[in-house]
């Protein structure tokens, strides 16, 4: 029966509303769903893909850039390349030919769509005019920066995420100033969060802010700073038993 309201619910709104707004309503499905466990990723996901539209997944050619870029799935925030801009900037449709000709995968967004972005963007990077690209959640730059990387060579390993091997150019264009390890122990949670590293688990951000009044926020709220280290023993234990989904983050996540 709820199939049949969606499917419903999706003829009407294919023959009644533009595609802009359709475009906006599967963009807000797409974040929301981005930040809920992936339990209910797994099963409002299939509700809200089109009734008759193939699971990209299984569709897309990966040899084609054009269609990988169709067969991303919003759910995979480990492997993505976002690219934000307007669809009437050239540097921004310089960096897509760009990725296109170097067969890689990425995902572009308009910022037209995405105003609250825009400025939360601006504001976290201090770069005031897009393109804006981020590979595994971290700011990598624009169309300078993307160019660079390629005259390096070091592209497809920033893709890769392999930023252990990257050269000290390439990690001064993406501000890499240590290595760290991802291991999922209390004492490199609690290390890492010291830091001002974040980690995310089940789409739910943890951190640390440092300075007079410091503050921790875990689970979606405030928790006193002395519970870190029982917090970061806790995270180590639902880190291991995958009871959770975990990754670490340099800066807030951006909702895509």
């Amino acid at each position: 029966m709820l199939k049949g309201l969606l499917r419903r619910a999706h003829e009407v709104a294919h023959k009644h509303l533009p595609e802009r707004v359709r475009d906006g309503g599967r963009r807000l499905a797409d974040a929301v769903l981005e930040h809920a466990p992936r339990v209910v990723q797994d099963a409002v996901a299939p509700l809200l893909r089109a009734p008759d539209a193939p699971d990209p997944a299984t569709t897309a050619s990966v040899e084609d850039p054009a269609s990988a870029e169709e067969a991303l799935d919003f759910r995979d925030t480990q492997r993505r390349v976002v690219l934000f801009g307007y669809p009437e900037d050239a540097a921004t449709d310089r960096v897509a030919a760009l990725f296109a000709a170097e067969g890689i995968v990425f995902r572009r967004q308009n910022l037209h769509l995405q105003p609250r972005e825009a400025q939360q963007i601006a504001s976290m990077t201090g770069v005031m005019v897009p393109p804006y690209v981020y590979i595994h959640g971290r700011f990598w730059g624009g169309e300078g920066e993307m160019e660079s990387l390629r005259a390096l060579g070091e592209l497809r390993a920033v893709i890769a995420n392999q930023l252990e091997d990257l050269s000290p150019e390439a990690r001064r264009i993406g501000k890499l100033r240590e290595s760290f390890d991802d291991a999922l122990t209390p004492d490199n949670i609690l290390f890492r969060l010291r830091r001002g590293h974040i980690i995310s688990i089940d789409g739910l951000d943890c951190w640390y802010e440092a300075g007079a009044s410091p503050r921790f926020f875990y689970d979606g709220a405030p928790r006193l700073v002395d519970e870190m280290p029982a917090i970061a023993a806790e995270i180590a234990r639902r880190g291991e038993s995958r009871e959770c989904e975990t990754r670490w983050l340099f800066e807030p996540s951006v909702g895509v």
